[in-house]
C-alpha cells in the first residue's frame, strides 16, 4: 500500500509539471498583461523554460525512480497514470483561474502543446525505464 501511495504521489507530481507548463504557456499574454514584457520575449522565456524542464527531467526522473520508487518494474506505470492527475489539474486551474478573454494572441500555442504532450509520456517511460535499471547502493 505505501508503495500505492509513492507510484500515485509522483504521478500527480508528473502531472503538475506538465499542467503547470501548459497553463503558462496559455496563459501568456496575461503574463505580458501583468509584466509589461515583449510578447516575443516571453515566448523565448517560456520555450526555454520548456528546454530546461525536459533536460532536468532526464535527470530528475531515473533519480527518483530509483529512491522512491525502489526501481521496481510497475513504477513504469508512471508514465501513465500521470494523465488523470494532469486532466484533474487542468480542470481545477479552468475553474479556479477562468480565461474568458477569447482574443488573446497564442500563435503556435497549440502545436507546442501537441508536440510536447506526444513526447513528454515517451520520455518518462524511457527516463522512468533508465530509472528502474540503476542499481541501489547499499
Amino acid at each position: 500500500m505505501n508503495y500505492f501511495l509513492k507510484l500515485n504521489a509522483v504521478s500527480a507530481l508528473y502531472g503538475l509539471l506538465v499542467c503547470l507548463f501548459i497553463y503558462s504557456l496559455f496563459s501568456s499574454e496575461q503574463i505580458h498583461d501583468l509584466t509589461g514584457l515583449n510578447s516575443n520575449l516571453i515566448w523565448n522565456i517560456l520555450l526555454g523554460v520548456a528546454l530546461i524542464f525536459l533536460i532536468v527531467s532526464f535527470i530528475i526522473v531515473p533519480l527518483l525512480t530509483k529512491k522512491w520508487l525502489e526501481s521496481r518494474l510497475w513504477s513504469l506505470f508512471s508514465s501513465v497514470i500521470w494523465l488523470p492527475y494532469f486532466v484533474l489539474f487542468i480542470i481545477l486551474t479552468g475553474f479556479l483561474f477562468p480565461n474568458n478573454d477569447l482574443n488573446d494572441d497564442n500563435f503556435g500555442a497549440g502545436l507546442i502543446l501537441l508536440f510536447f504532450l506526444i513526447f513528454y509520456p515517451v520520455s518518462l517511460f524511457i527516463t522512468t525505464f533508465i530509472g528502474t535499471r540503476l542499481k541501489k547502493s547499499t
